[in-house]
């Protein structure tokens, strides 16, 4: 299995440089017709966003999309100017 892109950290309540909570995330296999999911989880409480992706997409807290959607709404958001 390929390692994952994204660095997963379990841990709560620890702090960045800036004083903000370090987000959680967490990894689950797809499983049946489940697709691979991401969990990110609040640094200090339990709010969590799930994020499955497929080639299809992604369907991010119940809401899908296709990725090209999903970049053009939250690459604006980073600050990062979409190619």
């Amino acid at each position: 299995m390929p390692a994952s892109p994204l660095r997963l950290q379990r841990k709560s309540y620890l702090k960045r440089e800036d004083g903000n909570c370090q987000i959680r995330v967490s990894h689950r296999k797809g499983r049946g017709k489940r697709s691979p999911s991401y969990i990110f989880r609040c640094g200090c409480c339990n709010e969590q966003i799930e994020v499955y992706y497929d080639e299809g997409g992604l369907e991010i807290n119940g809401v899908i999309g296709s990725i090209n959607n999903w970049r053009e709404l939250l690459l604006p958001l980073l600050g990062i100017k979409n190619k």
